[in-house]
């Protein structure tokens, strides 16, 4: 198991290199370090290139002392500063680009540069009457909110395929969060990490999935917009870890 992953429930911060500059994602990395944030993720579906990503983590370093992921749509935005990076098998893509094109391309720079991988499964989970923008980037076998059964079936591969971790994200911006019904029946299923994101705007949403079987929140979207509602989140994600 990943040394990251797994001990308690924990809060990701979302930053995307490409909706700020990277002076800008330093100071959202200290706020989020200080409101109890376990790390920092980096990337992004527009993301443009590795030069973008790294000058971001390098404001992050320089304020935080949390550890930071890449969370790549492309092996051309991964950074040698990384501390971790989410190698990621797009679960309901036909496209063997983010299959195995990308992750081939990519691997020997997350070897090279010492990055640690992070075998993940993740899955774009479709919440909203229009696209988000991960589902405009990707052919997609679409996963609604009520196709449980399809998405346990693909949790349940990426854990017998042996990823450390599965990621159900509604993406940027959903008119909804993925249902708690979804995590529960995720949950029963299998004994990896369970990482949920998109749509998670408060306190009581965040518990909720904490309390369905989520092990790890993302927030990303709510941070460019209003930060301050972060604290409450994690405190949330907290309190339900204790209790």
């Amino acid at each position: 198991m990943i040394e990251l992953l797994g001990k308690k429930k924990m809060h990701f911060s979302l930053i995307d290199p490409d909706k700020q500059l990277p002076k800008e994602a330093g100071r959202i990395a200290k706020i989020c370090e200080e409101y109890g944030s376990d790390a920092i993720m980096v990337g992004g579906s527009t993301v443009p290139d590795r030069e973008t990503s790294y000058k971001t983590i390098e404001e992050i370093k320089k304020n935080s002392k949390l550890p930071v992921i890449i969370f790549p749509n492309s092996a051309d935005t991964i950074a040698p500063n990384a501390d971790y990076i989410f190698f990621m098998d797009v679960l309901n893509s036909p496209d063997m680009e983010y299959k195995r094109q990308q992750h081939m391309k990519g691997a020997k720079l997350v070897k090279k540069w010492g990055i640690k991988p992070i075998p993940m499964g993740y899955m774009v989970i479709s919440t909203s009457k229009k696209p988000t923008t991960v589902e405009t980037k990707l052919k997609l076998d679409v996963i609604r909110e009520n196709d449980i059964e399809k998405a346990v079936d693909y949790a349940i591969y990426a854990e017998c395929m042996g990823m450390c971790c599965v990621y159900l994200d509604a993406g940027s911006n959903p008119d909804k969060p993925v249902p708690d019904e979804m995590i529960m029946a995720v949950r029963k299923e299998i004994e990896i990490p369970i990482i949920v994101g998109g749509g998670i705007r408060n306190g009581i949403e965040a518990k909720k999935k904490i309390d369905a079987g989520a092990d790890v929140i993302v927030t990303g979207s709510l941070i460019e917009k209003n930060i301050e509602r972060l604290k409450e989140i994690i405190e949330a994600i907290k309190s339900a870890s204790s209790s």
